[in-house]
């Protein structure tokens, strides 16, 4: 299931932001479409201004990230994360389908959440001579045959358990009816147990978080629509306002009247 959604969900604020710096995104090669879920570009320039700090609610998927300097990996970020941009720069990003980092990684991926490990533990390369190939070109889509290079090299057999839970996933994003793990047990007849494991050992967080935190994608998208917050409350879920309010807050670091204030 194609997900059609907003594809800036989970970038904070991101009408102030896109003033900022530009970010695109682009498709694997079909050799990888099973691992890629796509490849992500960030550039910016703001000589002569101000540091803009940018926060973002990540995607359930493992990310590689280069830049000139810094390039790692980074486990999912179970909380809200921040990145400041300031002078000039550009970030390569590889954004992996959920889950399917664990066939590079074969080992559980929730010991990546919330942690930035080197490339060259996981990858066979001379970062410093891969950074300077990667930033030396200046068309995107060479800087893509690059990577995509990389990710060849060592591409491991495809999991069909990755496949699953990607179904699993796209349930989540399309449905909000899903709000609770229970929905999934259901609709998929599978343990609770065998979720978590799976979860766990595959994409890095538990079932609970991704529904979590697919549902705040899609309130932060509401509200900067301007949907009534009570209404939202209840779509998403929720017994009542006051409860969606403390666990938006709790992710945020706001309200929601006040993310919402900020995003006028």
């Amino acid at each position: 299931m194609k997900d059609n959604r907003n594809p800036n969900m989970g970038i904070l604020n991101y009408e102030t932001g896109k003033n900022k710096f530009s970010i695109t995104r682009h498709a694997p090669s079909d050799s990888l479409q099973f691992f890629i879920q796509h490849y992500w570009l960030v550039e910016w320039d703001l000589r002569g201004q101000p540091p803009y700090t940018q926060e973002v609610l990540q995607h359930p998927g493992v990310n590689v990230v280069f830049q000139p300097g810094n390039s790692y990996i980074c486990g999912i970020e179970s909380r809200k994360s921040v990145h400041i941009l300031q002078d000039e720069g550009q970030i390569v990003g590889v954004l992996f389908r959920p889950g399917a980092f664990h066939c590079y990684f074969q080992a559980p991926v929730s010991t990546l959440t919330d942690q930035v490990v080197n490339i060259s533990d996981y990858f066979s390369l001379d970062i410093n001579a891969l950074e300077e190939q990667l930033f030396a070109v200046k068309n995107k889509e060479d800087k893509i045959v690059i990577v995509e290079q990389l990710l060849r090299k060592s591409m491991p057999e495809h999991d069909k358990t990755v496949d699953l839970l990607n179904e699993m996933i796209d349930e989540i994003v399309h449905n909000v009816g899903i709000t609770k793990v229970e929905h999934l047990v259901d609709q998929f007849g599978i343990s609770k147990r065998t979720l978590q494991r799976w979860f766990n050992q595959y994409i890095g967080v538990s079932p609970k978080w991704v529904i979590r935190r697919y549902r705040m994608h899609e309130a932060i998208e509401l509200i900067e629509r301007g949907v009534d917050m009570t209404v939202l409350a209840m779509d998403l879920g929720y017994f009542d306002q006051a409860h969606f309010s403390k666990d938006f807050k709790a992710v945020i670091g706001k309200s929601p009247k006040q993310y919402a204030k900020n995003n006028d």
